[in-house]
């Protein structure tokens, strides 16, 4: 089955990884990318170890439609609140989306507006939005049009719990979960807290009571729990 994907934000850490993936995909036949950096160079000038893998002309935002156009599915790889709208222009044109933010994780468009403090962008997708953990929801991640990559904590957390959670072995009011994520979870965007001479050897707690993926985690171990 050959499969021409797309790649919007393909010059961050999530992006890069994509591409190191997908190029070595036996069914995908094309790989094509967009970035707000970078733009008008190719991936193996910006990320020299791909050179031979992902000689790939990086194309400006500007020229989105073109990618949306030539590809079968198409991830965004973008900042949250950014991704909705580009998820509407991707399923405008019947191709299937996989978003790496957070835009489609909460099916509720009022939890998604509460934890994330911005309006929805494409609050119409919400319901056929699929939570994209494959090891949970393989089935619907295939039929599915629009597919929420999970969050990094939820992830963790949900994969440990569900035999848990699915066979009744555990109380959803008395779990304590101690997950720990490195830095480049923060992306490439530069700040003191994940500056290597700050966080070598380090660890520290952040966002206690308010982290967004708090949420996440509650709903779909409900889900899993059938509650």
């Amino acid at each position: 089955m050959a499969v021409s994907v797309g790649i919007i934000g393909a010059t961050g850490y999530v992006g890069e990884e994509l591409v190191r993936i997908l190029c070595q995909h036996p069914d995908v036949t094309e790989i094509i990318t967009a970035s707000r950096d970078f733009a008008g160079l190719t991936l193996d000038e910006v990320f020299p170890y791909l050179r031979g893998y992902a000689e790939l002309e990086i194309l400006d935002m500007d020229r989105v439609p073109e990618l949306i156009d030539r590809s079968d599915v198409v991830f965004l790889a973008l900042p949250h609140g950014v991704s909705a709208p580009v998820a509407r222009a991707v399923i405008k044109q019947d191709k299937k989306v996989i978003d790496i933010a957070a835009d489609f994780r909460l099916p509720e468009r009022e939890l998604y507006e509460k934890w994330y403090k911005a309006p929805h962008g494409a609050p119409e997708l919400l319901a056929e939005a699929v939570y994209g953990l494959p090891e949970l929801f393989r089935r619907d991640i295939s039929e599915a049009k629009v597919v929420a990559n999970p969050g990094c904590y939820p992830t963790s957390a949900l994969l440990a719990l569900a035999p848990l959670l699915k066979n009744s072995l555990v109380d959803l009011t008395s779990l304590i979960i101690d997950s720990k994520s490195g830095v480049s979870g923060a992306g490439r965007a530069l700040a003191l807290g994940s500056h290597f001479c700050e966080c070598e050897g380090n660890t520290k707690a952040y966002g206690v009571g308010t982290h967004r993926h708090t949420p996440e985690i509650a709903y779909y171990a409900g889900v899993l729990a059938g509650s």
